[in-house]
C-alpha cells in the first residue's frame, strides 16, 4: 500500500506569516518606545552617581595619603589636566589635583559626559588641606560645613549630588531636585 504525500494546501505551515510579522514589530515598537525615556534617565543617574562616587574616592584617598605619611596633603582644582598647581581661585571644577608637600600623588578628570553635568564646591579657592591627623583644615580651622556638588542637567528628578564634610570631616553624599 502506498502512503499518499500531503498535498501543499495541508502541509504544516514553516514561518510566520506577514501579518503575523507586522504584530510582532508593533508590539516590540511600543515596548521601545515606552522603555527608552525610562532607559535614558537611568542612564543620566548612574553617570550622576559614578562622578559623585569619584569624587569621594579621590577625596578619601586623598585623606588615607595624610593619615599614612603623617603630612599635610592638599585636594583642589586644577586648571589644566596636565597641571601640577591648584587654581587658587574658585570656579567651575573640570580637573582635580591631589598633592603633598613634595608632589603630586594623582590627578584626574571630572567626566562631564558630554556637557550634561556640572562639579562645583563651596570651598575657599576649591582647595581642602588634609592634615596628618585626616582632618580638613582651612587656615588651622576644622571645616565642617562645606560641600561639593555635583548636578546633571539632563534629568528632571534626583539630578543633584551634594557631597558634605561633616564633623570629624566624614563625607556624606545626599541626593535632591533643582536646577544646575
Amino acid at each position: 500500500m502506498r502512503l499518499k504525500t500531503p498535498t501543499r494546501a495541508h502541509r504544516p505551515h514553516a514561518g510566520f506569516t506577514i501579518i503575523e510579522m507586522m504584530f510582532a514589530i508593533a508590539i516590540a515598537a511600543i515596548l521601545v518606545a515606552i522603555a527608552t525615556p525610562s532607559f535614558k534617565g537611568m542612564i543620566a543617574n548612574n553617570r550622576l552617581t559614578t562622578q559623585a562616587n569619584d569624587l569621594v574616592g579621590a577625596v578619601n584617598y586623598a585623606r588615607s595619603e595624610a593619615i599614612s605619611h603623617n603630612t599635610a596633603v592638599t585636594f583642589c582644582r586644577s586648571n589644566l589636566e596636565a597641571s601640577t598647581n591648584c587654581s587658587g581661585s574658585s570656579g567651575a571644577w573640570r580637573f582635580w589635583v591631589i598633592r603633598n608637600a613634595s608632589g603630586v600623588l594623582r590627578s584626574g578628570t571630572v567626566n562631564l559626559f558630554g556637557g550634561n553635568m556640572s562639579l562645583s564646591s563651596t570651598l575657599a579657592n576649591d582647595t581642602m588641606v588634609f592634615s596628618a591627623d585626616g582632618l580638613v583644615r582651612s587656615g588651622g580651622a576644622l571645616i565642617t560645613d562645606r560641600s561639593f556638588t555635583v548636578c546633571a542637567g539632563n534629568i528632571s528628578d534626583n539630578n543633584i549630588r551634594t557631597v558634605t564634610v561633616g564633623a570629624g570631616s566624614r563625607f556624606t553624599t545626599v541626593k535632591s531636585s533643582g536646577g544646575c
